[in-house]
């Protein structure tokens, strides 16, 4: 089981594997803002703003899923500037997540393909052995609506 804090490490390990630098000390409970921020990358000039969700304890994990769904895109959608994801723009605006929730999010996301085209959120996908699958907002919507 993937808590926040260890998917918050692990991403934070994978940036710093590819040259970024972490911006954001570690927050603690009652901290509010983005939970890794990394300073602009000198040779591909962006920087993250990422939002992580851990798995949740206890035996009805569906609902913690679910509302780390929701809950990630509000706090992604508030922290967003006037620009967005704007792909001619350094700010890249992510979510971490653990990679077992795949196939939900893809589901729910199959329910709101232009909201998530609009977004065009980066997505970390964490498995257990520390793994780290990066992938584009458009792998969520392969074979999906192509409007």
């Amino acid at each position: 089981m993937l808590k926040e804090k260890e998917i918050v490490d692990i991403v934070k390990k994978y940036l710093k594997d590819r040259g970024y630098v972490i911006k954001n000390p570690e927050k603690t409970v009652n901290d509010h803002g983005c939970d890794i921020i990394t300073e602009t990358h000198k040779k591909w000039r962006k920087n993250y703003y990422i939002e992580a969700k851990g798995e949740g304890i206890g035996k009805n994990e569906h609902p913690t899923k679910n509302n780390a769904f929701w809950t990630l895109f509000g706090q992604t959608l508030s922290r967003m500037d006037i620009k967005g994801n704007d792909p001619k723009k350094g700010r890249i605006y992510a979510i971490a997540i653990p990679a077992k929730w795949e196939e939900l999010y893809k589901n729910k996301i199959s329910k709101m393909v232009y909201g998530w085209r609009l977004l065009k959120l980066k997505v970390f996908l964490v498995d257990d052995s520390q793994n780290v699958k990066e992938v584009s907002y458009g792998y969520f919507l392969k074979n999906k609506i192509n409007n």
